[in-house]
């Protein structure tokens, strides 16, 4: 019999459509090239990239109910701690045509459990529209974020190269019988 050890409940938070201003929350905590470092090709991004990125979220969830979130932390006035949901994978590498789960906190918010809990919401969304086999594109050497997959039940897929070299582990779910 093994020994399992209890984690705190995460803070108390909410999953909500972005909102404009969350651009410049977004901007605030992600600019930091160690926040970064397992995004893409680790570039911080410019105020402008997250003001568009507003934009397509708000789009994306107008036409699907989905999107990437703002991770709301309810019990800090509302402070924005980073964003959690799903998106499709449009690179022209990987599970292309797929829907991502992700998540992306500012330091503060990190080790809390708020990324596990705030995806399985979104997963529990998705599945009442009959989504149940998204995708984490994962960096191979973020342990942090294959920790959460982990957490969610997602296993190892497949592994692919991006474009700038990175290796990037795609975790999923069984299929279901």
């Amino acid at each position: 019999m093994g020994v399992q050890i209890a984690r705190p409940a995460p803070p108390a938070f909410e999953l909500r459509v972005p909102l404009e201003g969350d651009a410049d929350a977004w901007f605030a905590l992600f600019d930091d090239a160690e926040v970064m470092r397992y995004i893409g090709d680790g570039r911080v991004q410019p105020l402008e990239w997250y003001r568009a990125f507003v934009t397509r979220q708000q789009a994306l969830a107008l036409e699907t109910g989905l999107c990437l979130f703002s991770l709301v932390r309810t019990g800090t006035a509302g402070e924005v701690a980073g964003f959690v949901g799903l998106q499709p994978w449009t690179k022209p590498w990987g599970p292309t045509g797929r829907l991502e789960l992700g998540w992306r906190l500012g330091p503060a918010h990190r080790g809390l459990g708020l990324a596990t809990a705030a995806a399985r919401v979104c997963l529990a969304r998705a599945a009442t529209r009959g989504i149940r086999q998204p995708v984490s594109m994962i960096d191979a050497d973020n342990t942090a974020s294959i920790a959460v997959a982990s957490r969610l039940g997602m296993t190892l897929q497949s592994e692919h190269v991006s474009p700038s070299g990175a290796r990037v582990l795609a975790y999923g779910f069984a299929p279901s019988v």
